[in-house]
């Protein structure tokens, strides 16, 4: 009977933590309740186990109803996966390695209340021990939301770049030697410990770590962090560069034939992953032709003589 109270509290606890009205008080009662016994952080850890053994689990659907208690739906979820009736990808983490697949996106609830959401293709590596927060992003690209601690600061290190915070919200991409970090909310410092660079980014910049010195923008924020919510925006890009982010959640790659089709410009929403809809609909907005193919889509530029 203790036990099954001690999951329950478990995944409620996750629950509240993963809601949109998550507060302070929140998190420094789950912080309290993980201190009471040991039991407590076996039962929390045991819902990673849980979820990865259930990886065929239906998600939750994109949008709840407006007046649906994200907490209800959310704890209600997590009590099926738990043997007491919850589903979700809503992941639980003292530690250890997390990746999605290509198509897949992923969010890992911390045991600190922050959260990390993972794109496609992702991976990072949490180390939370003692005094110290540390996530290294091995590839791809992930949103942090930072539970404010200020007597462990917040570390993301990605390509031997490092970036610190306290309490705030912030994406960081790793693109092989190159490393982009876009702050929503708070703020971070980055470094570069190869260069001695050290760069102090605000609510809606954007800072660029290459060969060179750090890059610093304003990016549209909007624009950058559509992929959060499975959409990907495109404002008079280029067909070859659109191509290349939708190509990043599709096992079913579109190729291009030819330059003069690459060079053409497209702007729009679209849902990432649907790579035939996209591709459909530039051969509607633009002069290509598409040829949906099983393994792949192909785009060239339409012949009109």
């Amino acid at each position: 009977m203790v036990q099954t109270r001690t999951r329950a509290e478990a995944a409620a606890w996750l629950a509240r933590l993963r809601s949109d009205e998550r507060t302070a008080n929140d998190e420094a009662g789950f912080r309290a309740w993980l201190a009471e016994s040991e039991a407590h952080r076996q039962a929390f850890d045991a819902l990673n186990t849980v979820w990865e053994a259930a990886g065929a689990l239906p998600r939750q659907p994109r949008r709840q109803p407006a007046r649906a208690d994200r907490r209800l739906v959310l704890a209600s979820g997590l009590a099926a996966a738990c043997g007491l009736g919850s589903v979700g990808v809503w992941k639980a983490a003292f530690a250890g390695t997390y990746a999605t697949d290509i198509g897949e996106q992923r969010r890992v609830a911390l045991d600190d209340g922050s959260l990390i959401i993972l794109d496609t293709d992702s991976k990072v590596r949490v180390d939370f021990e003692g005094s110290r927060r540390r996530v290294e992003l091995i590839r791809g690209r992930a949103h942090f939301e930072v539970a404010r601690d200020a007597a462990r600061p917040f570390t993301v290190e990605a390509a031997g770049r490092r970036v610190v915070a306290l309490g705030t919200a912030f994406a960081v991409t790793r693109a092989e030697a190159k490393v982009c970090v876009i702050v929503t909310k708070g703020e971070v410092a980055v470094f570069d410990p190869r260069t001695s660079a050290k760069q102090l980014a605000l609510p809606g910049e954007r800072v660029t770590l290459g060969e060179a010195a750090p890059q610093v923008d304003k990016p549209n924020l909007a624009r950058v962090t559509a992929w959060q919510q499975g959409r990907a925006v495109f404002d008079n890009d280029t067909v070859a560069a659109a191509v290349a982010e939708m190509n990043r959640y599709s096992r079913r790659p579109i190729v291009i034939v030819g330059d003069e089709a690459a060079a053409m410009q497209v702007s729009g929403v679209y849902s990432t992953g649907d790579t035939e809809a996209f591709a459909s609909s530039l051969a509607t907005l633009l002069p290509l032709d598409v040829d949906l193919g099983a393994d792949q889509v192909t785009i060239t530029a339409r012949n009109n003589s």
